[in-house]
Formats: C-alpha cells, structure tokens, sequence
C-alpha cells in the first residue's frame, strides 16, 4: 500500500486499495493462502476480475467501526472500477513501527488489526508507465492475511472543544470556530513531533505548481462539541486561504473584483444549488461578497469571500440541519481579523 501524505502528515501504514461485496474469487476457493506468494496470486486474481467478496476474504477483519479502512475500500473500489489491472509483484520485509498506531486524516489513531509480517508490492502497466501498491499481510492460525486498520482509541489524543480564536501556524491572521481545527494540535505533536506546530503546512494545505502557482491553506471543524466524522455532526466550519505566485497575481489574478465573484461561481457550481441571497460587502475596506446556497435535499451554505492584500480569504458553514445554527455560523462568518 502507498504511504499516504495528507495534511502535511505522513502515514505510516500501508494502506490498502482494497474493496468488497462481490461474487467469491475463485482462486481463494482452492485453498486459503500459506505463503505469501500464494497470497499474491490470490489478491491479483480477485482483483483483476474485480471480485470483491474474495478480496474480503483475504482480508483480517478489523474489530469495529473504522473509516480509515472504509475510506481504503473506497479507494480499492474506484481502482478497480478504473481498469485497474496487476501484472507482477514483490515480496519486502515490513518497515519499523509499522505495527504502531499513526494518526489517519481524521485526527483519529489506527493501529493494524494484525502483526504484519511482510509487504506485498503490485505493479499495474498502463500506458503512460507503471503504477505500484502496497500491501501488510500477516499470518493468523497458519493463513495469510491482508492485514487492516482499526481503531486506536487508547492512542487518540485530547481534542478541544468549545469556541475558540484560531490562528495558523506562523500566521497573523485568525477566525472564531466552535471547535479545534481537526485533527487537532495533540494529534498533530503526537504525530509528527513537538515543533510540528511551527510548519505552516502542518494543517490542511494544497499546492498547485503547474502554469497558475497558488498555495491554499485550509482548516475545519464540525458542529460544536462534535468532531467532523462524528456520526451525529451535521454541520461543518471551514476557512481557507490562497496565496498566489507573483507571476501568477500578476497574469491571472490582478483583478480583486472579478477574482471574488469567480470564487463564488465556482462555489456555486460546485454545490449545484439555488441561490438565494448575494451582495457585495467589505472588511475594513477590503472587498468580499456574502452568498446563501440552499441545495435541493435542503442543505444551507453560507460563506463569504474577501481579497485582502492580494490574497483571497474564504470562510463556509454547510449545515444538513432542519434548523441550521445560524447563531453561530454568523459569529464564524464575522470573526475574520486580519492585520
């Protein structure tokens, strides 16, 4: 399974781009596997004919709830659905402290279900070259395993909950969230050491390096005492902040008007909603815009943009909520400072 960067953080487990629920796989019915190039035939076997239920019989079953592992079967599944088809493999040693609990996207802690005891590595041609993937396997009762992720609740650090001003990493500006940005500073000094709060990349950020160069630095929290994949979080605050290349401000983004409204548009389109409210409004003589989106399943969106010192801020509240907590979506939206 690849190691996965998310966030600025590195993933220690390999994770697998597996899925389930299809018809039994042939070649795990001749026999479960002994060795790990047993095993290697039967997982290239399930998946190049995209059989499901005989992946899900090679894999460990995690004990509980895990969206870690949810979210590699959902991967696994969109690879397959893509074409994707194995040709060779390799058989490595497992990396050091790959059977310690890391932190997931999530802010929370997974630990493998199973002691690994090798990696598998696949290799898929195509035509523009070759891609690889890598998988744990480990060994219960004399079978082989893909091993799995589960819960490290143990492991999982203090979140902090409640209202609180946030303000990023080696930034001088700030915002009002109901709770920590995820995955929250605990998990992220747990993770990546104690001066991990000194990289402004630590939090959420994306980087685009092709001919328009901009830099965006995201952070996000679910409803008041909840945490964003909670299962009973409805809500989600979210701010992010672009930065641009020189070149970049200069050719493309010059303009702050028209900047803002492609940034709504762009919202818009993207939620595919009815609009219902929209104005022009200012933060201390920077321009923005404010904007409602009500989606046809009911959801509400609320967010304002503004393009202060040629940068563009942009603060949302999604709320799937009969009644959304407008109260405080509004002390969110009206609580950017800037310098």
């Amino acid at each position: 399974m690849p190691v996965i960067h998310a966030r600025g953080n590195l993933f220690r487990f390999g994770l697998a781009l597996t899925a389930v629920f299809m018809v039994q796989s042939a070649a795990f019915s001749a026999g479960a596997p002994k060795t790990a190039e047993e095993f290697a035939a039967s997982y290239m076997a399930a998946f190049n004919s995209k059989d499901m239920e005989g992946l899900k019989k090679l894999r460990f079953p995690s004990s509980g709830k895990s969206m870690m592992q949810q979210m590699m079967n959902e991967i696994s599944d969109a690879e397959m659905k893509g074409g994707t088809k194995y040709s060779s493999y390799e058989i490595l040693p497992v990396p050091k402290e790959m059977d310690k609990a890391a932190m997931g996207p999530d802010g929370l802690f997974y630990r493998p279900n199973l002691q690994p005891t090798n990696l598998l590595k696949l290799t898929s041609k195509t035509e523009n070259g070759t891609t690889t993937t890598t998988i744990p396997i480990g060994m219960k009762d004399g079978v082989l395993y893909e091993v799995g992720l589960e819960p490290a609740p143990g492991d999982t650090p203090a979140y902090s909950f409640g209202w609180q001003r946030f303000t990023p990493p080696k930034c001088s500006w700030s915002v009002l969230l109901p709770n920590e940005p995820e995955p929250g500073k605990a998990s992220l000094e747990k993770e990546l050491g104690k001066d991990a709060l000194n990289d402004p990349d630590v939090y959420g950020v994306v980087k685009n390096t092709a001919s328009i160069k901009t830099t965006q630095h995201w952070f996000r929290c679910g409803e008041e005492r909840k945490r964003v994949n909670d299962d009973g979080n409805k809500e989600i605050y979210r701010v992010a902040y672009t930065t641009y290349a020189p070149e970049t401000l200069k050719e493309w983004f010059s303009d702050p008007e028209k900047n803002l409204d492609d940034a709504v548009d762009y919202t818009i389109r993207q939620h595919e909603g009815k609009v219902v409210q929209r104005k022009n409004i200012d933060l201390s003589g920077a321009p923005g815009r404010e904007f409602e989106i009500r989606e046809a399943d009911g959801a509400v969106h609320l967010a304002r943009v503004y393009w202060v010192k040629d940068g563009l801020f942009e603060l949302t509240f999604e709320s799937k909520k009969e009644k959304p907590d407008l109260d405080g979506a509004n002390k969110f939206l009206n609580s950017l400072q800037c310098p």
